[in-house]
C-alpha cells in the first residue's frame, strides 16, 4: 500500500512585458496512498495581490509601480523579498492558500524479504514462494495549507485520510511447505512419494486497510514567457491501521508547462512531466493455501500462515500530464493523470488564495 504521500504542482510569479502579454515565471506535493502516499496535489497559477499591482501594461520592466506619483509599498508579511520583486516588474500570487485534494492511485509492487510464522511460533525467513505481480489501490482525501515564504518557493503542509486494498498473489510448492513444517521427510522421491509433495499451492492475500497521513513540502519554479518549469519536492509520513510502522515516501516531481490567457475566462496552465517515488515498508497478514486431498494425516485441509514482507513500488518513475485553470487571482481548479510504468493515479483539486 505504498502512496505517494503528497504531490505539488504550483505555478509562482507572472511577469507581465511592455506588450501587455503576461508572461510567466513560475514556482512548483503523502501518502498515498499517496499513500499514496503520500496523497494529493496543489496546483494553482499565481494570481495578484489586489487590484493590477505591478502591472507592466503602462511601464518598462524595472521601473517601480506608482500610484499619483507615490511608489506602491507592498503590504503583507509573505513572500520574502516581494518588495524587490514588484520593483522588477513582477506580479506575484497571493500570499497564502488553502486546497482541497482528491487522489486515486493503483500500483504494482515488488516484494521480498518474507518471513512466516504458524502457529505462533518464532517468524522464518523463507525465499520459496513466488509473489506473481502484487498490486495495491488506494483513494485519499487531503486538505493543504500553504505560503509563498519566496517569489520562487511555495512551502505547505498537508493532512489526510486514506482507504486501500491489495491483491498479493502467492504460489509455493507441496514439498517446500511441508519441508517448512517440519515433513520434508515426506518428499524424499520414490514411488511412494505423496502427489502433494509436486502439487503448486496458490492464494491471494487481499489486505484492506486505512489510514491517516501527514507531508511537508516545497515548490520551486522559474519562467519565461508564457512557458515554466517547476520542481515539487515533498516527503510524508502515514500511518496505516494493518502496520506497525510509520511509512515514509518521498516524491519529486518536475514539470514543464505553457500557460494560455483566455479574455474572459482567467488562465490555464497545461503541463507535463514525472513523477519520482521512492517508499518502502513491511507488511504483516495473514494467509490460508487449500492443502486439502493431500492424503497426508499430519496436516489439515488448510495451512495457515502469519506473515511479514518488505514491499516497494516497482517503478519508481512514471508520467504525467494535467492542467491547472485558474479562474480569478483567488480561486483555481487543477486535473492531472499519471501513467506509464507500473503505477497510475488521477488528481483533482480546487484552490482558494487570500
Amino acid at each position: 500500500m505504498i502512496q505517494s504521500g503528497s504531490t505539488t504542482h504550483e505555478t509562482g510569479i507572472f511577469m507581465r512585458g511592455p506588450d501587455s502579454r503576461r508572461h510567466s515565471a513560475l514556482i512548483a506535493f503523502v501518502a498515498g496512498v499517496t499513500l499514496a502516499g503520500s496523497a494529493g496535489v496543489d496546483a494553482q497559477m499565481a494570481s495578484l495581490l489586489g487590484s493590477d499591482v505591478a502591472s507592466l501594461e503602462e511601464r518598462e520592466l524595472g521601473q517601480p509601480y506608482t500610484e499619483d506619483g507615490e511608489r506602491v509599498i507592498y503590504g503583507r508579511a509573505l513572500p520574502f523579498l516581494a518588495q524587490q520583486v514588484i520593483d522588477l516588474g513582477f506580479e506575484l500570487p497571493r500570499p497564502y492558500g488553502a486546497q482541497l485534494i482528491g487522489y486515486w492511485q493503483e500500483q504494482d509492487l515488488i516484494l521480498d524479504n518474507l518471513s512466516v510464522s504458524i502457529d505462533g511460533g518464532e517468524y522464518q525467513d523463507i525465499d520459496f514462494v513466488d509473489f506473481g505481480t502484487p498490486s495495491v489501490e488506494n483513494t485519499t482525501a487531503q486538505a493543504k495549507l500553504d505560503a509563498w515564504l519566496f517569489p520562487f518557493m511555495n512551502v505547505y503542509v498537508s493532512l489526510g485520510q486514506f482507504t486501500g486494498d491489495g491483491a498479493i498473489p502467492l504460489a509455493v510448492e507441496g514439498r517446500n511447505l511441508l519441508e517448512f513444517l517440519g515433513l520434508g521427510r515426506l518428499c524424499s522421491g520414490g514411488v511412494l512419494e505423496p502427489a502433494f509433495c509436486s502439487r503448486i499451492l496458490t492464494t491471494v492475500a487481499e489486505p484492506e486497510y486505512n489510514g491517516d497521513a501527514v507531508a511537508l513540502g516545497m515548490n520551486l519554479a522559474m519562467g519565461w514567457n508564457d512557458y515554466f518549469v517547476t520542481l515539487p519536492i515533498s516527503h510524508a509520513w502515514t500511518d496505516v491501521d494493518i502496520i506497525n510502522e510509520t511509512v515514509t515516501a518521498w516524491n519529486i516531481s518536475p514539470r514543464i508547462g505553457y500557460v494560455h490567457e483566455f479574455e474572459n475566462a482567467g488562465s490555464i496552465a497545461l503541463y507535463t512531466g514525472a513523477t519520482w517515488l521512492k517508499a518502502e515498508v513491511d507488511l504483516s497478514g495473514t494467509v490460508v493455501f487449500d492443502t486439502s486431498g493431500s492424503g497426508i494425516a499430519e496436516i489439515d485441509d488448510q495451512a495457515t500462515l502469519d506473515f511479514v514482507i518488505r514491499q516497494r513500488n516497482r517503478d519508481r518513475w512514471n508520467y504525467l500530464v494535467g492542467f491547472n485553470w485558474e479562474l480569478s487571482r483567488a480561486w483555481s481548479l487543477q486535473a492531472e493523470i499519471g501513467f506509464g510504468g507500473s503505477r497510475d493515479n488521477l488528481i483533482a483539486s480546487g484552490t482558494y488564495r487570500w
